[in-house]
């Protein structure tokens, strides 16, 4: 195995360069490495794309810029999906290789391939373990060369890094080489879809959103794949609007937010962090709070969209939407209440609802038509409700419920005065049934609204949403998988089932994992209607006191009209923190405890006279002599006392 001091300093600087390959190319030019002031191992060429299948390839791992440099030990992998190896040659020493490394004697460490990821004693998915040393008398290395030549056959389509599990290089004395390291990207995929980015809402017009009043935008991207790195520049006029907080998606772990609030622009970067993965689907990448300065309107321009996948690779975007915002006086006509969703609703129910006009000021007629789902809702019937106590109105009404299609129209005549709406007031009110469960948006289209001279006058016309659904989630069970009773600092694992059990709508909810009234973990799960997930908690107990038993259940967090609430919340387990030496978990180091040891003593895991709770002391996978000091040196004490 590798020394572990080294694999944590390539850990580090592995992180560092792999954050700053986000803002380059991955083309590493010789000038770069050249320029490099430290030891780096690095794949050579960093960039391969566009080779057809069955094609053959060389790549070289190097290293540059050593001092004093004795030996290396290196673990790379690959997708086989994508490559194949075909062979390689280990480039030591230079005596014989004059671009390689190392001088002469030497020793070969190990030089295994293995694409079926299953080379005993080294790090899990490597597929190539090579290694090699100078021995005394040789003379240390200094400067650059290559380590290792691979041929790879391109067996398939798409993309993949060649990347090192694990590096190792030390100097003549024995000790790690602090470097950073390179990997390479393979890519022949086709040009992966533009992607669409947009602000939500795209438009928040609201006159009651009035100074010291606050509202929020949410930046979305659609559809992506692996993304790993995002940022964009949002522009506002800061004199109607100014920010007051900036909230990153939690998946992504490294940002940084400018705001510059004299100019009216935010900056938003983020980074899932060192871990090498990205995330797919509809996302939400941030949430913009502002806080309204002033009466105005104006545009929220997304600019400047960068968006980055784990390969380091640009995602083409299709379309950026911008925002608005408008908190002036403006004439609606929309549909109240906005949305009707109730569980309790069933087929036969009758319920109204209203469409109503607001800041129409010297109107003197309106019209509209409302489309419904009518495998949903029957259309009853419709009344014309006078903001005023004129009479001097003609209404035309019509309903088509084989269409789903309401049409009103009412206008007014001499001696008739214009009428000023100011407060949203109803003009019309429309009678329904409920046909049968399901939902519809009732649309508000084809609107006017005109005044004394028949001049059209701008307004929004503002939909609404019928639902009459079951939205319930659940807990459905909570399983202690792994021992329950365990040593202070063992992983406990716990398996929760959840379930969205609606009939329509999928839903998206918090499942929490409690030991008594202390949190171990919430995972947020999406679930379609009716389906249920596994999912696996590791409570880490490092820290907790021996002795005691703790309580284990588990929470769904509520969904928006959710009724039944008593099975949101699921307890059963327990989980007995040991005293250390308690091997059968019975309160006591005794002669029972002595005797389980003595009988794994000298095993390995894996061994079948092998016991994991005997092995209670460093090094770990073995019972041995300090595991049996561990035990002796407690033996009489326990949760009871001596």
């Amino acid at each position: 195995m590798l020394n572990k001091k080294a694999e944590c300093i390539s850990l580090t600087i592995t992180v560092l360069l792999l954050i700053a390959t986000l803002t380059v190319s991955l083309n590493l030019t010789q000038t770069q490495v050249a320029a490099a002031s430290n030891p780096l191992v690095y794949i050579d060429p960093a960039n391969i794309t566009g080779l057809p299948v069955s094609t053959n390839f060389n790549i070289k791992a190097k290293i540059a810029n050593v001092t004093n440099f004795y030996g290396f030990d290196i673990q790379l992998k690959w997708d086989k999906t994508i490559l194949e190896y075909k062979n390689h040659t280990a480039r030591v020493p230079v005596q014989t290789y004059p671009d390689g490394v190392l001088n002469t004697p030497f020793m070969q460490l190990t030089e295994t391939v293995d694409e079926n990821d299953s080379i005993s004693g080294a790090e899990p998915g490597t597929m190539a373990w090579i290694g090699y040393s100078s021995k005394s008398p040789a003379a240390a290395f200094n400067g650059s060369g290559t380590m290792v030549e691979i041929t790879f056959r391109v067996r398939g389509t798409g993309r993949c890094k060649i990347e090192f599990v694990a590096t190792a290089i030390a100097d003549k004395s024995g000790m790690p080489i602090t470097h950073g390291r390179q990997d390479a990207f393979f890519n022949n995929a086709p040009l992966p879809s533009p992607v669409n980015i947009r602000i939500y809402p795209p438009s928040i017009v609201d006159s009651a959103l009035t100074p010291c009043h606050n509202t929020s935008i949410d930046v979305k991207v659609f559809a992506v794949t692996e993304l790993y790195t995002f940022e964009f520049w949002i522009d506002y006029n800061s004199t109607v609007l100014n920010i007051t907080e900036v909230t990153v998606n939690p998946l992504f772990t490294i940002t940084d937010v400018q705001i510059l609030q004299d100019q009216g622009k935010v900056r938003i970067n983020a980074t899932v962090g060192p871990t090498p993965q990205g995330y797919s689907g509809d996302l939400t990448l941030a949430t913009v709070k502002f806080h309204v300065t002033d009466i105005g309107q104006t545009p929220l321009d997304l600019h400047d969209v960068r968006l980055i996948d784990k390969f380091a690779q640009n995602i083409p975007t299709r379309e950026v939407g911008d925002g608005y915002f408008n908190n002036m006086l403006i004439t609606k006509m929309f549909v109240s209440p906005p949305e009707i969703i109730d569980p309790t609703m069933k087929p036969g129910d009758v319920f109204t609802i209203d469409i109503k006009l607001q800041n129409a000021i010297g109107m003197y007629d309106y019209e509209f038509k409302l489309g419904y789902d009518t495998a949903v809702l029957n259309a009853l019937g419709a009344v014309v409700l006078p903001p005023n106590n004129d009479t001097n109105f003609i209404v035309e009404l019509k309903i088509n419920d084989t269409q789903g299609v309401i049409w009103v129209k009412v206008q007014y005549y001499q001696p008739a005065q214009p009428i000023s709406i100011y407060a949203a007031a109803a003009v019309t009110r429309i009678f329904f049934q409920v046909q049968s469960y399901g939902q519809t948006i009732l649309d508000l289209y084809e609107t006017r609204i005109s005044d004394p001279s028949g001049n059209g006058m701008t307004h929004v016309a503002e939909d609404g949403f019928f639902a009459t659904l079951l939205r319930d989630v659940a807990i459905w069970s909570v399983n202690v998988t792994s021992p329950n009773k365990v040593y202070p600092g063992r992983i406990v694992t716990i398996q929760v089932r959840a379930m969205n059990r609606g009939n329509m709508t999928v839903e998206t909810f918090n499942v929490t994992l409690h030991y008594d009234n202390e949190t171990i973990e919430t995972k947020t799960v999406t679930l379609n209607p009716w389906t249920m997930i596994l999912l696996t908690f590791y409570w880490d107990t490092t820290g907790m006191e021996s002795c005691h038993n703790h309580t284990i259940w588990a929470e769904a967090s509520a969904v928006p009209y959710e009724i039944d609430l008593t099975n949101n919340v699921y307890y059963d387990g327990w989980v007995k923190i040991k005293y250390l030496g308690d091997i059968n978990g019975d309160g006591q180091v005794d002669i029972f405890d002595a005797v389980l040891l003595l009988h794994a003593y000298g095993s390995h895991e894996g061994d079948p006279n092998w016991e994991p709770d005997a092995d209670m002391a460093p090094p770990w996978g073995v019972v041995d002599l300090y595991d049996a000091v561990t035990l002796t040196s407690r033996y009489g004490l326990g949760c009871g006392g001596p």
